[in-house]
């Protein structure tokens, strides 16, 4: 009865283990790279075969048309690894995407760490910006997700990715206006930044002495020239307080005392 009870506790130890296993790049299937027409990799069975056959033909639809290519992955765990580590390692392992283009896209569930990673090559950030990943994560996939709705979750998400890089997702309000309000801040931003350069270059070139190079010039004595119109006159004596070299330059200014007349 013993040996009885031991090797059910063995076994339920083993049963457990196998339902927890680890994936790594090195053991995931490697499911695209065995059938062209599959892009979904669900070893451990989170996702539903329906779920995963609309998914393939979405992504088969998506790379006949535009030639992107994406690599859909969800296992239960990854250990101790990062999900943004493990989906880029993900997408040069497999090789996603066309070398040339580097227009790759790898999208990664992990239900214990709860985290939905993706992963764009270089050629697909213009059509794939993080700011647009992250819309489609916290608007169409996490309300799922959150909930254990696995299906619903990625089958949105991937409808949704598809639907921006086909070129088939109706103009977008929220992001029209995000753009627009980055692109005012951006230009104010520069604008006040090219002035303040232009104020420091000024006041570094007025300090600096054509004798000795230093900025130490140093405003010591004026003379008025004239007073006409409200416009004030005058030869400012600039003395270099490193070499005693003096400069001498004509400045107009605003007459406080100008009244008119």
């Amino acid at each position: 009865m013993k040996r009885f009870i031991s090797i059910m506790f063995f076994m339920c130890m083993l049963v457990s283990l196998q339902a927890q296993e680890i994936y790594t790049v090195k053991n995931i299937p490697k499911v695209h790279l065995q059938d062209k027409t599959r892009y979904v990799c669900n070893p451990a069975g989170i996702l539903s075969a329906p779920a995963c056959d609309e998914m393939d033909r979405m992504l088969y639809a998506l790379e006949q048309q535009t030639g992107i290519e994406t690599v859909v992955a969800a296992v239960p765990s990854i250990g101790s690894e990062d999900c943004f580590d493990f989906a880029h390692r993900l997408l040069n392992e497999w090789g996603v995407g066309k070398k040339e283009k580097n227009n790759g896209l790898v999208i990664l569930l992990v239900t214990d760490q709860r985290c939905i990673q993706f992963y764009t090559g270089y050629g697909l950030e213009g059509d794939l910006p993080d700011a647009i990943c992250k819309r489609i994560q916290t608007r169409d996939m996490i309300p799922y997700l959150k909930d254990g709705n696995w299906d619903a979750g990625m089958t949105a998400g991937i409808r949704a990715v598809c639907a921006r890089l086909d070129g088939s997702m109706e103009n977008d309000t929220e992001e029209e206006e995000d753009l627009s309000a980055t692109g005012i801040f951006l230009l104010c931003f520069g604008i006040i930044g090219i002035g303040l350069f232009t104020v420091i270059l000024a006041m570094r070139a007025a300090t600096k002495c054509p004798n000795c190079g230093q900025h130490k010039l140093q405003r010591s004595g004026s003379k008025l020239v004239s007073r006409r119109n409200g416009v004030r006159t005058e030869d400012v004596t600039y003395t270099c307080r490193n070499c005693g070299h003096k400069v001498v330059r004509r400045q107009q200014s605003y007459d406080e005392n100008y009244r008119g007349g």
